[in-house]
């Protein structure tokens, strides 16, 4: 990412930045513009897939207009073309049974996996009719989209794109693929794509099919950006299906799909579900292989599955992961950054409608997804930084810690945690048995105005990889997302040190990745000297910031203040957060989240601002 990214003002005591939320960005789009000119004469190719039951196109659905997940809000954000000519093609593909009736949906799609090779396919074939020399590919996805999304540059990474006269062979090579671990495969048409073909996994299958003309090899994928993949085999495996016949054979089939990262993906980006508990849905966590190149991130957030993929009416907390995925994104394709502001307003006409008040950054709702069929497979706390490989073929663990997941959890948990958000359903406080199971929470100033904030794994015990999982920085778009709510991002930025010191010796390393990988320079992850896409070394940004217009307002103290944007109009806040950050009283003790507003009361809660 380039400078705008890595530029940090100095932290001033009482500051934060006020300003219009959805207008004056020339100077923010002339920021972190990808370097390459038009005349290059490539285009950007993106496939763009939606989670289960999910389709942008469907219109209404009850009687109501569906609520968009993140990867149709984020093709929607993307510009058709680039202000330096760059075309930008979004190939948008619908959930897996988006179609159907219910009792189909369920057992069929969501269930077992159904219509995933289809899907698959689809997509690949896009790229292989479309793509020409130079041309840049990005592969997004939610849920088992997201598995889709990882499966199509599996399938780039192994074979290449076919080329068009290889394309009526397409079903063939696929089956090819699918079977290439199992010994007793035998190929019903073994002279197609070419005669006396070996297994699929032996490396002269794919240089065959590039010497023949078949395929275009070593293909780059640009990024490939996914919300909570799901399922090691693409869907959730629900043991009282497997019983009854209807999740056995199907989810063996599955087990083809390459999902792990390759060295043909410069970039690889996923945002989590914390608060998931169902045992179906288990998180899909990415690891780098040995000698692997790709720039990882897989960042952590508070919410359940949707919560982080977008789809539930209150879209605050999907708002925040857009934001995060966006500013990933920024440095390598053209999109309308204010898109997130304007969502984040739209959000807030939803609690007017709702007769709810303006909820602080971070307290959006977190929904009870242990509902349905799913709920049948059970529930389980997941475990950030502590996953262990999969076995491909059985879909099972095999006992070996991950390594290299480079893993980070967003500021936004952390807040709603520590300034006692509302729980799931808006029910009691906040509780996040992911982290607070295992980890706990370090905030170091080290002797200094910077701070280092990271959680540290409770047990020496464990057999794990990961010890310490730092929190990530947050990236410009998401500091002008955050400050929108002054106070609660003073509180982000200046939070009360835990009362950790530093013992004698080097402190472990996060995740594995000790230090950056970008550029070949060196700092440590996820600490004030934190890594900002090219390599430069930055402070964790003041809350005193520059934005695009260049326009800097100071504010007074944190304290007692009652905030404006230049139009007058309130903002969001948290009365009681002190300047280091005192600790807020818990929502239960305070409010009822789940209670509207009457419409003769306009009083707020203290701790909700004025």
């Amino acid at each position: 990412m380039d400078g705008s990214h890595s530029r940090a003002p100095s932290r001033a005591p009482s500051r934060a930045v006020s300003r219009s939320r959805t207008g004056g960005r020339q100077a923010a789009r002339q920021e972190s513009r990808p370097p390459r000119n038009a005349e290059a004469g490539y285009k950007r190719l993106i496939v763009a897939c939606d989670g289960t039951w999910l389709n942008a196109d469907n219109g209404l659905t009850n009687g109501k207009l569906s609520i968009p997940s993140n990867v149709t809000r984020i093709s929607r954000a993307i510009r058709p073309v680039s202000v330096d000519g760059v075309p930008q093609i979004v190939y948008y593909h619908f959930g897996v049974g988006a179609n159907g009736g219910a009792v189909g949906r369920v057992i069929g799609a969501g269930a077992i996996g159904e219509g995933l090779g289809e899907n698959v396919r689809e997509g690949y074939s896009f790229l292989c009719n479309n793509w020409a020399p130079g041309d840049e590919i990005f592969l997004i996805g939610f849920s088992r989209g997201a598995f889709t999304a990882r499966s199509i540059g599996g399938l780039v990474g192994q074979i290449g794109l076919l080329t068009k006269k290889a394309l009526g062979s397409l079903a063939e090579v696929f089956t090819d693929v699918q079977h290439r671990r199992d010994p007793n495969y035998r190929p019903k048409y073994p002279d197609v794509p070419f005669p006396d073909k070996p297994s699929a996994d032996d490396p002269y299958y794919r240089e065959e099919l590039g010497r023949r003309g078949l395929s275009r090899l070593n293909i780059p994928i640009k990024a490939i950006a996914v919300w909570d993949t799901v399922g090691s085999l693409g869907m959730p495996r629900i043991p009282i299906l497997t019983r009854l016949g209807l999740q056995g054979q199907e989810s063996k089939h599955m087990a083809f799909y390459d999902t792990k990262l390759s060295n043909c993906t410069e970039n690889a980006f996923q945002a989590l579900a914390l608060d998931e508990r169902r045992s179906a849905f288990s998180p899909a966590v990415w690891e780098k292989p040995e000698g692997n190149r790709t720039t990882l991130r897989q960042v952590w957030f508070p919410g359940v599955h949707s919560n982080v993929g977008g789809g539930y009416d209150d879209q605050q907390l999907a708002n925040i992961t857009l934001a995060w995925m966006m500013a990933q994104l920024e440095p390598f394709l053209d999109m309308r950054m204010q898109y997130v502001l304007e969502q984040d307003e739209e959000n807030e006409l939803y609690y007017r409608k709702q007769r709810e008040r303006d909820r602080p950054w971070s307290f959006g709702e977190l929904y009870n997804s242990m509902a349905g069929i799913y709920a049948l497979g059970g529930g389980t706390t997941r475990t950030p930084g502590t996953y262990y490989a999969i076995d491909p073929d059985t879909g099972r663990s095999t006992g070996r810690p991950l390594h290299d997941t480079h893993e980070y959890v967003h500021p936004s948990a952390r807040t709603r945690l520590r300034l006692g958000g509302p729980g799931v359903d808006d029910k009691g406080v906040y509780e996040c048995r992911a982290l607070t199971d295992n980890w706990r929470l370090v905030v170091d100033y080290n002797n200094s105005a910077d701070v280092e904030v990271f959680w540290k794994l409770k047990s020496r015990d464990r057999k794990v990889s990961t010890r310490v999982l730092p929190e990530a920085p947050l990236w410009k778009l998401e500091r002008e997302l955050a400050m929108t709510d002054p106070k609660t991002y003073d509180y982000v930025m200046r939070p009360p040190a835990t009362g950790a010191k530093r013992r004698g010796g080097r402190r472990s390393s996060p995740v594995g990745s000790p230090m950056v990988e970008h550029g070949g320079r060196r700092s440590r992850v996820g600490s004030p000297m934190a890594e900002h896409g090219n390599g430069r070394r930055s402070r964790v940004p003041s809350p005193s910031v520059e934005y695009g217009n260049g326009v800097v307002i100071e504010e007074a103290s944190a304290m007692g203040v009652v905030r404006k944007n230049r139009e007058g109009r309130r903002r969001r806040s948290l009365e009681n957060i002190g300047p280091r950050g005192s600790r807020a009283r818990s929502v239960e003790g305070d409010s009822d989240w789940g209670r509207r507003e009457t419409p003769r009361s306009s009083k707020r809660m203290s701790h909700l601002g004025p």
